[in-house]
């Protein structure tokens, strides 16, 4: 009985899927705050896909879209990074500060590079709900060829020194995950970043399997392909259980630095034109038009050609995270 319910289900969001229910708040915001990154990762589509034009998000707009949902007692959480480092942005704290005080969770995730005492500080006291320290590996060797334009022991300080900072204001937030791709020379580190990660006083820690991206050419797959794990359950591929319909368009939204509205978090490069939010009458107005409620429809049915490649909605193993509170480990879908 329940294969014939699953089957229905397939056909009903394939061939009718209502437009009111694209005409819901989203349960989560990415905001692009910044397209432009410090370091040149060999596998990132910022690093080797990105054709659009780069830039910073201004306060007036971004503040214009958490306005919106002033009286709403539902808020989205809002994700202030996508394709860029969220702490080059100058006013990042005001941004997150100013979503929190309006009931807003908020979260960043940063390669921790321009992370020092005082801006840690600044971030711990803007009321930030989660942040994600990023270190891809745990040697020079494992980290630095990955993250290139970063030095392994300096992020290893910087994550050491935000954690100090949040203990020596007693605050309970933000929540602090460490994270990491695992590749085939971090593979083995794991019980030693665990360790390091719970000694130090963070709350949890996510590996993420690692592929070489949908968007690279065969000629990039074939020079980082021995970064992949030997490990074949960390190397991030399609799922043999290929689902014709992907939830992401439906609960979550994205707005690029310059308004532009986007697709899903996988389309990175703007492959997906959509328009922009201060030519149509604000975030809702544009989100819930016809255009783009039609839009949203193809995305959940994988309509797009960065659907088939989508190395995130495909996924059979996206990794997981350890949890020191919990003290256990749980398989899940972790942030992109």
């Amino acid at each position: 009985m329940i294969v014939p319910i699953k089957n229905f289900l397939k056909g009903f969001l394939k061939y009718y899927t209502p437009s009111y229910l694209f005409q819901k708040i989203p349960s989560m915001i990415i905001i692009e705050t910044t397209n432009i990154c410090n370091l040149r990762c060999p596998v990132c589509p910022t690093t080797i896909d990105m054709h659009r034009s780069r830039g910073f998000m201004d306060f007036d707009l971004y503040k214009s879209i958490i306005d919106e949902f002033d009286g709403h007692k539902k808020k989205p959480e809002i994700a202030m990074n996508f394709s860029g480092e969220p702490m080059l942005h100058k006013n990042i704290y005001k941004f997150v500060e100013y979503a929190s005080k309006k009931g807003h969770r908020t979260y960043i995730s940063t390669n921790v590079t321009a992370m020092n005492e005082k801006n840690s500080k600044e971030m711990i006291n803007s009321g930030l709900s989660d942040i994600h320290l990023c270190i891809d590996g745990f040697s020079n060797k494992s980290h630095d060829t990955y993250r290139i334009g970063s030095d392994f022991k300096d992020i290893k300080r910087n994550i050491e020194t935000f954690i100090k900072a949040k203990k020596s204001l007693n605050s309970s937030s933000p929540n602090v995950i460490i994270q990491t791709l695992l590749t085939s020379l971090s593979e083995n580190e794991k019980e030693d970043m665990i360790k390091w990660a719970s000694d130090i006083g963070a709350n949890s820690i996510d590996f993420k399997s690692f592929n070489l991206g949908s968007y690279t050419s065969g000629e990039i797959k074939e020079k980082y392909s021995y970064l992949l794990p030997s490990d074949k359950k960390f190397r991030r591929h399609k799922s043999n259980n290929f689902k014709s319909y992907c939830t992401i368009p439906y609960h979550q939204a994205l707005v690029y630095w310059n308004g532009d509205l986007g697709l899903c978090c996988t389309d990175f490069d703007k492959k997906v034109k959509m328009p922009n939010i201060r030519n149509n009458g604000g975030f809702l107005k544009t989100l819930f038009s016809k255009e783009v409620i039609d839009i949203r429809k193809k995305g959940l049915n994988k309509k797009y050609d960065i659907c088939s490649g989508c190395s995130i909605g495909n996924a059979d193993y996206m990794g997981y995270n350890y949890s020191f509170e919990k003290n256990e480990k749980s398989k899940g879908v972790l942030h992109s």
